[in-house]
């Protein structure tokens, strides 16, 4: 059985930032609520979030609203969210596009609401989904490329690994970290 009780989604809110390849984490969350049948709602200024009866318990859905690099702020209203509570998902440029990688701790990679996260927590032990989008084209900035939009080819993959995102979600949430890195992450890429 999983501890996870807070699922957080990386984004970016408004419309300039849907379907971008930094707002994975807000299109797994959207899917999953989706599935689930819940609403959202917002937590002041600061989020969107929605509660799911997992069966084994309540798990609180989290969209923060706050832009990425401020992204632990939404935290604020819910001061049991924890190290060992919580399940951050996310873009990673350093993985392949359509690879999943389920890990229980580990370094942000640059990303800007991890390193909010790990700064809220002082420490990197928390466990995140990171959703592969790179590599990103030579000589294109990083932060150019996470916030375009997939190419006309590449979206089908991207939809195919949300999908498989919010399984994750659901099986860590139904059967802790350990069980889904054996099943997800040795899935192939999907190029």
């Amino acid at each position: 059985m999983s501890e996870i009780s807070f699922l957080c989604g990386l984004g970016n809110p408004g419309e300039e930032y849907a379907s971008t390849r930094h707002n994975l984490g807000f299109d797994t969350l959207d899917l999953l609520a989706r599935r689930k049948r819940l609403g959202w709602r917002k937590k002041a200024s600061t989020a969107l979030v929605s509660r799911w009866d997992s069966g084994s318990g309540t798990v609180v859905l989290i969209k923060p609203l706050t832009y990425m690099n401020l992204s632990a702020r939404a935290f604020r209203f819910y001061p049991s969210v924890s190290e060992q509570s919580l399940l951050v998902i996310c873009d990673d440029i350093n993985l392949p596009l359509g690879r999943l990688r389920i890990r229980s701790s580990g370094g942000s990679g640059g990303h800007k609401g991890l390193e909010s996260i790990s700064g809220y927590f002082e420490s990197d032990g928390y466990p995140r989904l990171r959703m592969g989008v790179g590599p990103s084209p030579p000589g294109e900035q990083w932060s150019d490329f996470v916030l375009a939009p997939f190419a006309d080819g590449e979206r089908k993959i991207a939809e195919s690994m949300i999908e498989d995102a919010a399984d994750a979600v659901e099986m860590i949430v139904r059967e802790g970290i350990e069980a889904s890195q054996r099943e997800f992450n040795k899935r192939p890429d999907r190029r």
